[in-house]
């Protein structure tokens, strides 16, 4: 019975020292991990170091825009950039060619077009495991800028347009309807995927984002489209941004204009466009609390309208009876007056 209690003893005391091992290696010590691995910067983002995209903070139209972002911090990765850091590396390139009415100086930016060029380069480059670190808004906002760098691109390839002896019995000679396949057969790089411009609105912007005032801040190259800014879209104001397009955009007489004596709403024909774009307003805009005596479209446009109009016409939209007419959509290239300097 003695021998079986030592055997015991020896038993317990093997078990004990061989958890202790165990918990040695699961635990370990500090020497056995290796600093300078978990240091090691990763690199996310090719051919595009942060200072690269950062270097015009300080330069952009908009001096809340600059306020608003920490471009860089301490703890950054080397390679690694934050989508408001990215969005700001646009700065210079509109800030030099787009004035504050968003007309663009596509006679000089042709000139300069290396420029746009980096810039489209940049696009292309930003990696995957960098956009999915990106907020929401600071996703909106890049897509949104990419979508008005490329139609820039698209222009600047084939500026001075050339128009089509056919399409100008349609269009204006300098329109961008004498590009063949601009929105919809011409592909642009954006993160190593081939996107068209239509597919960055309608499935991007209004599919994945589900954002229809998208539509006042991508430019179509026109000037009854939204209007291109001097300055990038960023994400801490993008919201606001958004807002100010939306208004800037119903204070054209071209997009928004009251017949009181003729009981007539003249709107935009942006909205009617493409059947994708009727059905995302519908969706966001669609409800059946005002303008119930017009149709599905209509109520949705101008429940949009009213949030970004003045009072008097917020209250007219909603007392008084009145019927809605689309506007003639103006396809006149949106370039800066050309002079003989």
């Amino acid at each position: 019975m003695k021998n079986f209690w030592i055997f015991a003893f020896l038993l317990i005391a093997l078990v004990l020292i061989d958890a202790s091992a165990s918990m040695a290696l699961v635990v370990g010590e500090p020497n056995d991990v290796n600093q300078n691995d978990v240091n090691k910067p990763i690199n996310l983002l090719q051919n595009s170091p942060a200072g690269q995209l950062g270097e015009s903070n300080g330069s952009a139209a908009n001096g809340d825009l600059m306020n608003a972002v920490d471009v860089e911090g301490p703890n950054t990765p080397a390679g690694y950039i934050g989508g408001d850091a990215f969005n700001l590396g646009f700065s210079e390139l509109l800030k030099n060619y787009v004035d504050a009415d968003g007309l663009v100086n596509y006679p000089k930016l042709r000139r300069f077009r290396n420029e746009l060029n980096i810039v489209v380069e940049k696009l292309a480059s930003v990696r995957p495991e960098v956009y999915i670190t990106w907020s929401r808004n600071e996703k909106i906002a890049f897509w949104i800028n990419a979508y008005n760098i490329c139609t820039l691109k698209g222009i600047i390839d084939n500026y001075p347009i050339v128009p089509s002896k056919f399409m100008l019995l349609f269009y204006p000679a300098n329109s961008v309807m004498h590009i063949q396949g601009l929105r919809d057969k011409k592909f642009f790089m954006i993160m190593g995927i081939q996107y068209t411009l239509d597919e960055i609105e309608r499935d991007v912007l209004l599919g994945r984002f589900e954002e229809p005032l998208a539509c006042f801040a991508v430019c179509y190259g026109t000037i009854a489209s939204a209007s291109i800014r001097p300055e990038p879209y960023i994400g801490k104001l993008v919201d606001r941004q958004l807002a100010e397009q939306a208004k800037n955009f119903f204070a054209r007489p071209g997009a928004f204009r009251i017949d009181d004596a003729g009981g007539v709403v003249h709107i935009s024909s942006i909205f009617k466009m493409y059947k994708w774009r009727e059905e995302s307003l519908i969706k966001k805009y669609g409800t059946n609390k005002l303008f119930r005596e017009h149709t599905d479209i209509d109520r949705a446009v101008l429940n949009l309208i009213k949030d970004y109009i003045s009072e008097p016409n917020q209250e007219f939209l909603t007392r008084r009876q009145y019927s809605v007419e689309y506007e003639k959509y103006n396809w006149q290239l949106n370039e800066q007056p050309q002079t003989n300097n």
